[in-house]
């Protein structure tokens, strides 16, 4: 385990991160629990020689490479990043001598987890390559990375912490991306063997709550329409359930499309069959 953490510091960071792994290693080890593993982790972060926009980065980044590679750390990663969110707000003297608050990005340190957000997102966007295009190892690892970072955010949305609040557009367009399109206009980037995974995590992980948001996003010229829909809805900007009853069928179209990897189709059809267990009440 040690050497599969370690690995990870050598995949774009130029710094030593070796006192954030001694305490990841402790904490996935059950050495210790995450109210301890927390505080541990912040000082490791903040003692970083960088800048402060460094120190985050570098952490937000080395635990999201383990929520995509090593995903059956996920539960421990959303538990210390909750803890860490609880941690008593840091504070630096000002000129005035006086102790402020640690503000980055108009967020606070560690209240706001200030550039978490900037991190999933940006692995959020990590686009797949088409088939051909380069190494199999490498498209296996993009679509892994689709999968488990909505997991991992579905997870963080669940824990019902404020703080994440903002991940339920992800699942919206996860969604979107998944099934509002049909499948022979779906680009060679978005390909059902990444998508349908991702959108069945969402629905496995919080479509009891998902089937009941009633939200509406707004659209603009400046702010485009975040919610608005694929080619096959032309409703609500947002989540409604004949929205989800599209959802639904569409699962159920493609645990039947015969050209698509047995395993996706099992995965959509697990799908289909817990959305409509989730609308008649079967699964709380």
């Amino acid at each position: 385990m040690w050497s599969q953490l370690t690995t990870l510091t050598n995949q774009g960071s130029d710094y030593d991160l070796g006192p954030h792994l001694a305490v990841l290693h402790d904490y996935f080890a059950g050495k210790i629990h995450s109210t301890e593993a927390a505080p541990k982790l912040a000082s490791a972060a903040l003692a970083l020689d960088a800048s402060l926009n460094t120190q985050l980065g570098q952490l937000w980044h080395l635990l999201l490479q383990i929520a995509c590679k090593h995903p059956q750390h996920q539960d421990k990663l959303v538990d210390i990043l909750v803890d860490i969110s609880h941690l008593p707000d840091v504070t630096r003297p000002s000129d005035n001598g006086q102790d402020e608050p640690l503000i980055l990005h108009r967020k606070q340190v560690w209240k706001d987890l200030p550039m978490l957000d900037w991190e999933i997102r940006r692995h959020w966007d990590y686009s797949i390559p088409g088939p051909g295009t380069k190494k199999p190892e490498e498209r296996e690892a993009a679509i892994s990375r689709t999968m488990n970072v909505n997991r991992c955010l579905a997870l963080l949305i669940a824990t019902d912490e404020p703080i994440f609040e903002w991940g339920s557009l992800f699942a919206l367009v996860t969604l979107r991306t998944a099934l509002e399109t049909p499948w022979e206009h779906m680009a060679l980037q978005d390909p059902l063997v990444a998508w349908i995974p991702a959108a069945a995590a969402w629905v496995e992980v919080l479509g009891v709550e998902i089937y009941e948001w009633d939200e509406e996003y707004e659209s603009g010229r400046l702010i485009g329409a975040p919610g608005s829909g694929g080619p096959l809805w032309k409703g609500k900007h947002g989540f409604c359930k004949d929205r989800w009853k599209l959802w639904r069928d569409r699962f159920g179209e493609a645990a039947r499309k015969e050209d698509e990897a047995e395993h996706v189709r099992r995965v959509a059809r697990e799908a289909e069959l817990m959305t409509k267990e989730i609308e008649t009440g079967h699964v709380e």
